[in-house]
């Protein structure tokens, strides 16, 4: 039936208490179809959330396309696929071994470029639109900002590295926002808090890096509410605030804590010391001073010098610069010309005094780890907040319209600059892993097509390969790599005892069997191995007592 131009389904409704009465009610159920239901949700998103969703994803398929229709691999990509999804709760990652876990029972853990580069782009813009809305972002221009730093920054890049992971990771990081913005859309119902603790210790448990993200998102909404609240927010009430999101992190923490327990018990393992991830809560206040320091070093290092290659080249490092700029001139501004109490200048400044401490939770988290690219997404907030305090800065602050519209249009190429200069930094880092590759199956195969064509050889025989690393002085990767896009999660060549065989077997489709580690050493002990050249040399591949044995270094 029509009514209205509205699709609607009648039923009837029959039963005794209504019989007794002899009444019949009729209830009309509204079953709107998938066109209209999509349709008004899509209504009823904001412009600028559009934006920054389909910003992240013109901007990530710019950057990331060569990775998702090529495959390329790095060193964990050879060893782990296609049967696994990384290290699990031994290192804290309890949630990825369960879903990972999961997903392997249905479909296997294939490293797929192309379907996991977009189902993890997506997760990544849907985070996107979700700071957007969080932070009511209304310029367009800024929202697409946004999106495109969210979705073109390194971390991101070195997370592809890792396409078979790059799934996992990405929910992490939409967990972790999704808690964030839950607790900033509905800060007066416990419902949405419960389930944004539950979503930021899932978060901890796929990558505990991406914890920063909530941390970040928090300290960023403290500091608009102090800077921009109207008269009658009083200081007590951004202090409680403040102490509601601690309270949400500090149960986040407990529960993933709680959880890891839990599974490491059930599943009969035990930590590794993988990136301090063993000792994560547990320093001394040496430790924990240091960890602080490397925060405020790091935020220095962004527009001075290399730090996990989030500012690879001297051009970010003036883009940097002049993101610090405007930041200490707008909070300059604040401070003068904003009306309101004293007290809550005292929390804009103390806001931004800790907001290194979030962008780099990740020393605090884990002291002893070396921090490196993929750690290091939450540095992204730096420039995200500057596009949300520029917008609210000048909503709020009354000057000149045209110096408003300055800072605006500075602040809008600046980003969308770094955008573009991430977008190349991207595809370089992707043009090199696919050059190492190049490298890695030219070296391989000519290696194997000389243990083919050895005297006697027969494809029965086991394989020994003797040496960590190679000694070839006419190895080299060349000029076309060069240093320029050393993105972290890359070597400049997989030829060693980590990477080798997997790319032998899974690549070159030799797959003889390779002898084990104490075949090895007793193959070592033996005086005609001892005095083998080292390869490429003639000699360095022979037939050692029905073993092929290639020798790569000397050894003691």
């Amino acid at each position: 039936m029509k009514e209205k131009g509205r699709h609607a389904a009648f039923c009837r409704v029959d039963s005794p208490f209504y019989k007794k009465r002899g009444k019949k009610v009729e209830a009309m159920i509204e079953i709107k179809t998938p066109d209209r239901f999509l349709l008004e949700w899509w209504k009823k998103i904001p412009a600028a959330v559009k934006t920054a969703f389909f910003a992240a994803i013109l901007f990530g398929l710019m950057t990331h396309l060569y990775q998702f229709t090529n495959k390329l691999y790095n060193y964990d990509e050879l060893a782990i696929t296609p049967a696994g999804y990384g290290i699990g709760a031994e290192a804290g990652r309890w949630f990825l071994q369960l879903f990972g876990g999961y997903t392997a029972s249905w479909f296997g853990n294939y490293s797929l470029p192309l379907l996991n580069g977009l189902m993890s782009l997506f997760l990544v813009a849907v985070s996107a639109a979700l700071v957007a809305d969080a932070f009511h972002v209304k310029s367009r221009i800024f929202a697409a900002a946004i999106g495109g730093l969210m979705a073109v920054f390194t971390p991101v890049v070195c997370m592809f590295y890792f396409m078979y992971a790059a799934p996992f990771y990405s929910l992490a990081i939409f967990f972790s926002v999704l808690s964030s913005y839950l607790v900033l859309k509905y800060p007066k119902k416990l419902l949405p808090h419960l389930i944004a603790v539950v979503l930021l210790a899932c978060s901890l448990g796929t990558y505990q890096a991406y914890y920063a993200n909530a941390a970040c998102m928090f300290v960023m909404h403290l500091i608009l509410v102090s800077a921009f609240s109207d008269e009658g927010t009083k200081a007590k009430e951004i202090v409680l605030t403040g102490v509601r999101y601690l309270a949400v992190l500090a149960a986040a923490l407990i529960a993933y804590l709680l959880l890891h327990k839990f599974f490491l018990a059930l599943w009969d393992v035990q930590m590794v010391n993988y990136q301090g991830m063993d000792s994560m809560g547990q320093m001394t206040a040496e430790q924990l001073l240091g960890a602080l320091k490397n925060c405020f070093w790091s935020m220095k290092q962004l527009a001075a010098g290399h730090i996990m290659s989030l500012s690879p080249t001297r051009l970010f490092h003036r883009a940097f610069k002049l993101v610090y700029l405007i930041f200490g001139v707008s909070i300059v501004g604040v401070l003068f010309l904003k009306k309101g109490a004293w007290i809550k200048k005292v929390f804009v400044l103390f806001g931004f005094a800790i907001f290194p401490v979030a962008l780099f939770l990740i020393y605090p988290m884990s002291p002893g780890a070396w921090a490196y690219t993929l750690m290091g997404y939450a540095a992204v907030f730096l420039l995200v907040f500057l596009v949300i305090w520029v917008e609210k800065f000048c909503e709020n602050i009354t000057f000149r319209q045209s110096v408003a519209a300055l800072a605006q249009w500075v602040t809008a190429l600046l980003t969308i600059s770094m955008v573009l200069l991430y977008v190349w930094y991207g595809n370089g880092c992707y043009m090199a892993l696919e050059y190492t590759k190049y490298h890695d199956l030219a070296y391989y195969q000519t290696m194997v097509t000389q243990i083919k064509s050895l005297e006697g050889y027969t494809d029965e025989m086991p394989v020994a390969i003797i040496g960590n690393e190679i000694s070839d002085a006419t190895n080299n990767m060349g000029s076309m790599v060069g240093s320029t896009f050393g993105l972290d999660g890359r070597t400049e060549s997989n030829i060693n005892a980590y990477s080798r065989n997997s790319i032998i077997t899974k690549y070159l489709g030799f797959a003889p069997r390779f002898c084990s580690y104490e075949e090895i050493v007793e193959l070592m002990k033996e005086e005609v191995v001892r005095k083998m050249p080292c390869y490429p040399d003639e000699g360095a591949i022979q037939i050692v007592d029905g073993v092929v044995v290639i020798k790569l270094t000397e050894y003691e």
